[in-house]
C-alpha cells in the first residue's frame, strides 16, 4: 500500500508515522519537485484536513491550489479538508472530508479535552481539585471535558440547550444547567470551557466573570463570546480552537491515517468516484 501526502501541519507527520507503522510505503509532498511523477499510482492520496487551503494555496506550503491538485496522482482513496470537491480530484476513485467520521470526531474530542485542560492546569498556584468549571455546551468535546474534570476532582457546572443533556451531565456526576442562567455559572467559575460556536456567553455574562476566571474559548468564531468585548471587560480569554492538531499532533495525525484506512478497506480496491 502507498500513501501519498501533500502539505499540512505536524498532524500529516503523525499520519505518515502510523502509515509506516501499518507497512505502507509513504510519500511527503511540501514542494512541487518532491511530487510524484505524472502517470503514477497510489492508493491514498491525503490532503490538510479540516482545511486543505488557505488563501489559496495548499495549507502549511506555498503551492497554489490548482497546481496541487493538478499534481495529485491518480489513486483509490483521497482524504480532503473542507471546501475541496470530488469533481477536483478527478484521479480518485473515492474523495471523501472525514467531517462525519463518527470515531475520528470522538478522538478529536478527547483530545481538545485533555488540551483544553492542560491549559487551565496552567494557572498559578491552582489546582483544578475543588476548582468550579464551567463546560457550555455538551456536544462530544463537552462530554469528554465533564468526563475528565469531575475525575480530576472539579465541581463542574454544564451549561447544556435540553433535558437530555442535562440529565446525562447529571448522570456522570456534573451539576447541569440550561443555558439561559449562563450568567449565574460564570459568577461561580475559577475555569469556563466554552465548545460552542455562537455568541453565547453575551456582555452581561462577560460582566460577572471574576478577574482571576480563566476563559478556555474551544469553538470556532464566532466563537462563545466576542473577544473585543471580553478584553474591554478584562476577562482571561484564551483562544484554543484547532487544539488536536497543537496540543497533540501525533495522536491526531494517527486518528486522521486510521480515518483513512476504514475509507481503503471499505473500498476494498473497487468503488466509483464521488465526494464524501
Amino acid at each position: 500500500m502507498r500513501l501519498v501526502a501533500f502539505g499540512g501541519d505536524a498532524r500529516m507527520l503523525g499520519a505518515l508515522e502510523a502509515a509506516k507503522r501499518a507497512g505502507w510505503e509513504t510519500e511527503y509532498v511540501c514542494r512541487e519537485e518532491d511530487a510524484p511523477q505524472a502517470g503514477t499510482w497510489a492508493d491514498a492520496v491525503m490532503l490538510p484536513w479540516p482545511r486543505s487551503f488557505e488563501d489559496g494555496k495548499l495549507t502549511g506550503t506555498q503551492l497554489l491550489r490548482e497546481r496541487t491538485l493538478a499534481l495529485l496522482p491518480a489513486c483509490g482513496v483521497a482524504l480532503h479538508g473542507g471546501g475541496v470537491t470530488g469533481q477536483e480530484m478527478p484521479g480518485a476513485r473515492l474523495a471523501f472530508d472525514p467531517a462525519h467520521d463518527e470515531a475520528l470526531l470522538r478522538v478529536n474530542a478527547q483530545l481538545t479535552a485533555e488540551g483544553a485542560i492542560e491549559r487551565a492546569m496552567q494557572r498559578p498556584g491552582r489546582a483544578l481539585l475543588g476548582s468550579t468549571c464551567v463546560v457550555t455546551g455538551f456536544g462530544r468535546i463537552g462530554q469528554a471535558l465533564t468526563v475528565r474534570l469531575t475525575a480530576l476532582g472539579a465541581f463542574v457546572i454544564v451549561c447544556a440547550r435540553n433535558e437530555a443533556q442535562m440529565r446525562r451531565a447529571h448522570e456522570i456526576g456534573a451539576h447541569p444547567l440550561p443555558l439561559e442562567r449562563i450568567a449565574q455559572a460564570c459568577a461561580q467559575a475559577d475555569v469556563i470551557f466554552n465548545t460552542v460556536p455562537a455568541c453565547i456567553l453575551h456582555e452581561a455574562a462577560l460582566a460577572r466573570i471574576g478577574r482571576e476566571t480563566l476563559l478556555i474559548e474551544l469553538a470556532s468564531p464566532p466563537y462563545g463570546a466576542d473577544p473585543e468585548t471580553a478584553k474591554r471587560l478584562n476577562v482571561r480569554m484564551v483562544l484554543a480552537g484547532g487544539l488536536p492538531g497543537r496540543y497533540a499532533p501525533m495522536d491526531a495525525g494517527a486518528a486522521l491515517f486510521e480515518a483513512l484506512q476504514r475509507e481503503t478497506d471499505g473500498q476494498g480496491g473497487e468503488g466509483g468516484q464521488g465526494d464524501g
